[in-house]
């Protein structure tokens, strides 16, 4: 795949970088054939570098419930450990970081969600 030699808008941040290609993924979405027209779409967009940096941004912001399960079952009946309180505020982090990320998706034109989203580094629309 050959990119941009030079990027468009040198010096964007990696969530303004990841915000545009959600916005050029979705799109893509509405061709005849998605997996071209998204992979056209970002060759004109990005430089091989900003593409990177965008997936490394939006893949920094999934959380890894698996890990999670893993640490909670070796755990065990734990409760009292430093470890065992760590996974349960990672617990109840995240439940409140998804319902935030709901709200932001749902929200509409009832806020500026933009800024909202801007302010905890969350792509509108970035979740599966």
């Amino acid at each position: 795949m050959t990119f941009l030699q030079d990027s468009k808008e040198p010096g964007r941040s990696d969530w303004e970088l990841a915000r545009l290609a959600v916005h050029l993924r979705g799109y893509a979405a509405y061709d005849d054939d998605p997996p071209t027209d998204e992979a056209r779409r970002l060759r004109e967009a990005f430089t091989a570098d900003e593409l990177r940096r965008a997936d490394a941004f939006l893949e920094a912001g999934r959380q890894d419930t698996e890990r999670l399960t893993a640490i909670e079952a070796r755990l065990g009946t734990d409760t009292t450990g430093d470890e065992a309180w760590l996974a349960r505020q990672l617990t109840v982090a995240w439940a409140r970081l998804d319902e935030l990320r709901n709200r932001i998706d749902t929200g509409g034109s009832l806020m500026a969600n933009t800024h909202v989203a801007a302010a905890i580094d969350y792509i509108r629309g970035s979740r599966p």
